[in-house]
């Protein structure tokens, strides 16, 4: 059985996880809190439940007794969360679970992980997704963080390669107002632009391949999902690698180089700049106009 219930309050997450997961060959659900994990359990066993630890109902941790205790679950049970590994990993023994994975590791720590606990998917696994090396480690596999140089104040310097379309750019600002001006100038330009005034918007057009963009041009200050927890989410992810992330903020510059250094961003563009042309200018191909 290769069924995965994957358990966190972030709808982003959960979809973009679902995602991967699926595309790995597995059968995949989704729940944000107990209402729905108790509708999915009734569905059917998983053979594993991915459960993010801190969560405003409830605590991963406590679910696994839950789990064990009040609804008999015989599933691999494992913790996932971004708090430190030491702490995750204490976690995880006390509580009983059977493993965890980092959020740091991106979704190729998840598929990895899921893989090492549970085996490949029963229709196999497509070729993109490497098979484990060692048999069931607590965590799974995952590369060093590089840290960035120090961005200036604008980061690319020409489109990258895009098949002979036009180069494709989203906007993800919580300000419509502000998101059509920089639209239509850039539009003028040439460029293929979307919108999304949510990072739960945002990230359903990069899961499509067909609005996937070149570049993301990403307002800090958002509710719920900020720029900078955003950012970071698409560059610890390796299916999004060709995606270049400029910030678009009002913070000062000191602020900007700390979230470009600490969320992987490839630069940032201040507000009160003429936001349109710069982006233009710094995408557009060698001997463009």
């Amino acid at each position: 059985m290769s069924r995965v219930l994957v358990i966190d309050d972030s709808p982003m997450l959960v979809e973009l996880t679902v995602r991967a997961l699926t595309a790995a060959g597995y059968q995949v659900s989704g729940a944000q809190d107990l209402t729905s994990l108790n509708q999915k359990l009734s569905e059917g066993p998983f053979a594993l439940i991915l459960m993010d630890v801190n969560m405003p109902e409830m605590f991963g941790d406590d679910v696994v007794e839950y789990l064990r205790s009040q609804k008999k679950v015989t599933s691999k049970l494992v913790l996932y969360s971004d708090i430190s590994e030491a702490e995750l990993a204490g976690k995880t023994k006390a509580s009983g679970a059977d493993g965890y994975i980092l959020k740091s590791g991106g979704l190729e720590a998840v598929i990895s992980g899921v893989m090492n606990l549970i085996g490949a998917p029963a229709l196999g696994v497509p070729a993109a997704v490497p098979a484990p090396a060692a048999p069931a480690p607590t965590q799974a596999p995952q590369a060093a963080p590089t840290a960035p140089a120090p961005i200036a104040s604008t980061g690319l310097k020409a489109a990258p390669s895009t098949g002979g379309r036009k180069p494709r750019i989203l906007i993800v600002d919580d300000s419509e107002m502000t998101a059509r001006i920089i639209e239509a100038d850039l539009v003028a330009k040439g460029f293929e632009v979307h919108v999304a005034d949510t990072a739960d918007k945002a990230t359903k057009i990069i899961l499509k391949k067909q609005t996937r963009p070149d570049l993301v041009l990403l307002d800090v200050r958002m509710p719920n999902v900020n720029g900078e927890q955003f950012c970071r989410f698409i560059k610890s992810n390796s299916l999004f690698k060709g995606i270049k992330v400029l910030l678009c903020s009002g913070e000062n510059v000191e602020e900007l180089q700390r979230i470009c250094r600490e969320a992987g961003a490839d630069g940032y563009i201040p507000k009160d700049a003429v936001m349109g042309n710069l982006v233009a200018k710094e995408l557009m191909p060698p001997g463009g106009e």
